[in-house]
């Protein structure tokens, strides 16, 4: 099929910057794209590049686009490489007309704690909106001041409470030892990416060490590095950024076919691309465990977050649309 292609670039600052291993990050940049096919229908995708993360770049993606130019065909949308995952995604989405069905599935979601202190007083207030599974961001303070703030937060947290810890690679193995010692006797559902990608045989040996179950995620960006991984007898935890990992009905494919024990995660994308996340998560049979789409209003404004979302997610955080009200608040 052939199709008239358009895009327009974006870019929002965050209501709150966000804290990681990685720096602080205080705006999402990305690029909508617009499908009409030969009967006139119109589809909308998102490009959600975090190239510290792994990911394309946004210039990369913006060139591309750019030199796509204005009539596409499934033949050039088919053959666009593999590591261009997030691309891969949104021009997927934008060919797939929308299943508009209302899912009728619930599942928990994971708050977001921040880094430092203040996770304390986010962890009191998202307690008392009812939230249930908590992330916390590590790894970016001094290792001693953080383990005392982990024995806080436990402290604090109800004995039906999980808590997952999150690290973004930012630990050498010997500081990845010493947290996991700490972990072994604690309710940790599990400690995600403890040291950098590069570094597999430590994950692999920090995997069999230790009781406590880890998570991959910046080693995961890509379908092809979850398969890989997967084939290598990974143990633990997959953390899935649809957004960035390629064709949804791809990675939808997949873990129906494998029963890959995943956490399904946000990229800090916006509702264009949450809501097809979302709706592919609660209308299957794709994961147990609480979804990584807790970190709040992200960008403020409603065109953009869509519907709230709160400890459960179900048809209500569903956007029916989104994407011709986003591409025209675009100029």
């Amino acid at each position: 099929m052939v199709y008239r292609f358009s895009f327009k670039a974006y870019r929002l600052p965050l209501r709150v910057p966000l804290r990681t291993a990685h720096g602080i990050w205080t705006e999402r940049e990305g690029i909508i794209v617009r499908l009409e096919d030969e009967t006139g229908r119109m589809g909308y995708g998102e490009i959600a590049p975090l190239s510290w993360f792994g990911t394309e770049n946004m210039a990369e993606a913006d060139e591309i686009c750019r030199k796509l130019g204005d009539q596409v065909d499934d033949v050039m949308l088919d053959a666009m490489p593999e590591r261009l995952g997030c691309m891969r995604f949104a021009l997927a989405q934008a060919r797939e007309p929308a299943d508009l069905a209302a899912p009728t599935k619930r599942l928990p979601v994971a708050a977001l704690l921040p880094a430092g202190q203040v996770a304390l007083s986010v962890l009191a207030a998202r307690l008392e909106s009812g939230f249930l599974a908590f992330k916390w961001k590590v790894g970016v303070g001094a290792v001693d001041d953080e383990l005392v703030l982990l024995d806080d937060l436990l402290a604090h947290l109800p004995a039906h409470a999980r808590l997952r810890l999150d690290a973004n690679g930012a630990w050498d193995r010997r500081q990845a030892a010493r947290w996991l010692g700490r972990c072994a006797e604690r309710p940790i559902e599990f400690v995600e990416q403890p040291v950098a990608p590069a570094e597999e045989d430590t994950l692999i040996g920090l995997a069999g060490d230790f009781p406590v179950k880890l998570a991959l995620d910046e080693s995961v960006v890509r379908l092809d590095e979850a398969r890989r991984w997967q084939g290598l007898g990974w143990p633990g935890v997959f953390v899935v950024k649809p957004a960035l990992a390629g064709p949804l009905a791809d990675v939808v494919q997949w873990i129906s076919a494998t029963k890959a024990d995943v956490v399904i995660s946000s990229a800090i994308e916006t509702v264009l691309a949450r809501s097809a996340i979302l709706r592919s998560a609660l209308g299957g049979s794709l994961t147990q465990r609480a979804l990584g789409f807790g970190p709040g209003e992200v960008f403020g404004d409603r065109r953009w977050d869509g519907p709230f979302i709160g400890p459960l997610a179900d048809a209500s955080c569903l956007a029916s649309n989104p994407g011709e009200e986003i591409w025209n608040a675009l100029t």
